[in-house]
């Protein structure tokens, strides 16, 4: 969409007595075309990389060469990161994790080959992989115990607020709590419950997850309305969601639920879309 006051790629403008010029700006075949140069360009041979791929059910990855130091992460069974530099003293490599930060890894638990990028994918899949690798890091939910996340978004049309605590018993199951409310036109809408949640893929940046969970809604009346009575039903939800990790670990989750709220006299649903951030401990 062009803006008022700007112009187009091959927009004409006249000035007084003078005769038409042409006024150019790049246009997007242009950005193209030069996309696909880099695409097509033929690759230069590059020095074999080193590698390492864990062959231990575990490996904790240190911020020093040595048992005694802090451990930052656990690499898994059949994780490769590459190698930076060998310790000084002891079997210690240096290794470059997904997010950019770097740490050290006991060579015993991990085999250490090179990677021949004259035998690597198409450079359109090296593309790929490294804007991949530059957006995305590794989740950190796998090595937590305690998430909390805190979303906003719309429960039946209406503007909702939710705070999100859980227990993660193992990487793929949690027990999460919610509390929430829904500040509506007649009356003001407040959630309460808990639940379980099923990470489906614990291990990906883009982790999806479903989840369902059960408590009490309870509708308050505005101040100045007169014909509804507080009242409070039962809740429960089902859906799912995503967890998105970005680089330095940034948590970013979006849910789509489905809310059944009801009580002997009456039922209804409401769908709930929102998105927040998460943290992990």
């Amino acid at each position: 969409m062009i803006a008022p006051g700007q112009i187009s790629a091959g927009e004409r403008t006249r000035s007084s007595g003078q005769r038409s010029i042409v006024r150019w700006f790049p246009g997007p075949w242009l950005i193209a075309a030069l996309a696909l140069a880099v695409l097509v360009w033929p690759e230069r041979a590059e020095a074999a990389e080193p590698h390492l791929r864990v062959i231990a059910q575990s490996a904790p990855v240190r911020t020093g060469p040595g048992a005694d130091y802090r451990e930052i992460f656990t690499a898994e069974r059949g994780d490769i990161y590459p190698v930076r530099q060998r310790g000084s003293r002891g079997y210690w490599l240096l290794i470059e994790l997904s997010d950019g930060t770097t740490g050290w890894i006991l060579g015993d638990l991990v085999f250490p080959f090179e990677v021949d990028y004259e035998h690597e994918p198409s450079r359109l899949s090296r593309m790929r992989n490294a804007v991949t690798d530059a957006i995305f890091g590794p989740p950190p939910a796998p090595e937590a115990r305690i998430g909390l996340s805190v979303s906003a978004g719309v429960i039946g049309g209406e503007g909702a607020f939710l705070f999100r605590p859980a227990v993660l018993l193992d990487p793929y199951f949690a027990l999460e709590g919610f509390v929430g409310a829904s500040p509506r036109e007649q009356d003001d809408l407040l959630l309460a419950g808990a639940g379980g949640t099923l990470r489906l893929a614990p291990g990906a940046a883009l982790g999806p997850y479903l989840h369902a969970g059960v408590g009490a809604g309870h509708i308050r009346p505005q101040a100045d309305s007169f014909v509804e009575d507080p009242k409070t039903l039962m809740a429960i939800s089902t859906g799912a969601g995503i967890e998105m990790t970005f680089k330095r670990r940034i948590t970013v989750r979006i849910d789509y639920r489905n809310w059944s709220l009801f009580d002997p006299d009456e039922a209804s649903n409401a769908q709930e879309v929102s998105s927040g951030l998460a943290i992990f401990f």
